[in-house]
């Protein structure tokens, strides 16, 4: 594809097959693979990234909203789908229209899907999801045998799974977890005891299908290490310990080129606000990268990058499309110049793990924010 930015965010398709791949041999034959491509697949291009996942044997994707799903089909993709984040009523038609499944835990939703697929001569899949613990969506423990008995009810409905999410799998402090697990273990006892049909059971994301094994159930919801980072720096030693467990790729390079270098006098204000200013006579670049593009304000003079190999500074605030780094002492840097915002040159790496950090945010949010300018361009090794 071509792009007509020096800015570009590089994509390894075959990367991310790996992690798939590594993933798939990792977890028991039986368990499935929900491949979670939510969010454009965390900014990395959903439709490529849901192609993959499905030839590399993801059961499902998983997408944030309506729109997402309906995307996937569109562009040709025919695996099940759930959107994870639930729809509102009068989503319903689309939803059945385009064969989706859905998070689901109020009766008001199940009437108005069971009403539109009866009038679309078609049976609309859910997913039912257990509040245990993280207070966003769920129906609540007490309250799930009366969904269901309503459910049942409904002749357009059929129940795929039944699921519930972690709020604090990626935390050093498991006991939260361990507490959620609980309780959804005994939300399935007492299913089971009362003769209630509990098909595919579901909850465990990135984190919790390798902290906590007996959460994988019938299925897991990897998403951030598909695309080979990690949720929490807690995770790193859980996968340490697994022999036989092939590292997992970055699957995303955040990448620029110089515009314009030029020296700067000792004592001078680089950038907006002065708060940077030479401590010696620099010699600075300019970056044609910025908020408007997804860099974080808040790494202003708090973040390096690469540059001829070797690490510099970003000096001064981020600006909407540009930011300055400091290249005094590499000789000869020139316009065109490539510099990696995160990724690999040479023998340095800069990771998104590593600028979360700085960011004082997530590893999620870096790479979702990589903005909508900023163009994919994609590779194969």
């Amino acid at each position: 594809m071509a792009y007509h930015r020096a800015t570009r965010a590089e994509i390894d398709l075959q990367a991310f097959q790996h992690n798939l791949l590594t993933l798939r041999k990792y977890l028991e034959p039986q368990t499935q693979i929900m491949a979670v491509v939510k969010a454009d697949a965390y900014g990395h291009g959903a439709v490529p990234c849901a192609r993959i996942a499905v030839e590399n044997g993801a059961d499902s994707l998983g997408v944030g909203v309506i729109d997402e799903g309906i995307e996937l089909r569109e562009s040709g993709l025919k695996a099940p789908i759930i959107i994870l984040a639930s729809i509102f009523p009068n989503e319903a038609e689309d939803l059945v229209r385009h064969n989706l499944a859905t998070i689901l835990c109020t009766a008001s939703l199940a009437q108005a899907l069971s009403k539109e697929a009866e009038k679309q001569n078609k049976i609309a899949s859910i997913h039912i999801k257990v509040d245990t613990g993280m207070n966003r969506l769920g129906v609540s423990p007490e309250n799930l045998p009366e969904l269901l008995n309503q459910i049942h009810n409904l002749k357009n409905l059929k129940i795929e799974a039944i699921s519930t999410h972690f709020s604090s799998a990626d935390d050093e402090d498991l006991s939260i977890t361990q507490i959620q697990l609980e309780k959804f273990n005994s939300v399935l006892a007492l299913l089971r005891k009362e003769g209630a049909h509990t098909p595919m059971v579901h909850c465990a994301n990135t984190s919790a299908l390798f902290k906590f094994p007996e959460s994988r159930f019938d299925m897991v919801r990897p998403g951030l290490i598909l695309y080979g980072a990690l949720p929490s720096p807690s995770l790193q030693p859980v996968l340490d310990q697994e022999e036989n467990l092939e590292p997992f790729q970055p699957v995303m390079q955040w990448k620029t080129q110089v515009i314009m270098a030029k020296p700067v006098a000792k004592g001078q204000p680089v950038s907006y606000s002065r708060t940077f200013t030479t401590k010696r006579d620099s010699h600075i670049a300019t970056l044609p990268i910025g908020y408007a593009d997804g860099l974080h304000r808040i790494l202003a003079n708090n973040m390096d990058v690469l540059i001829r190999g070797k690490r510099v500074p970003q000096v001064g605030n981020v600006c909407m499309d540009m930011i300055l780094i400091d290249v005094t002492g590499i000789p000869d840097v020139e316009t065109g110049d490539d510099v990696v915002i995160f990724g690999r040159q040479g023998d340095q790496i800069i990771s998104v793990e590593e600028l979360a950090v700085k960011g004082k945010t997530l590893p999620y949010e870096i790479l979702c924010n990589v903005g909508k300018r900023v163009p994919r361009v994609y590779r194969n090794g």
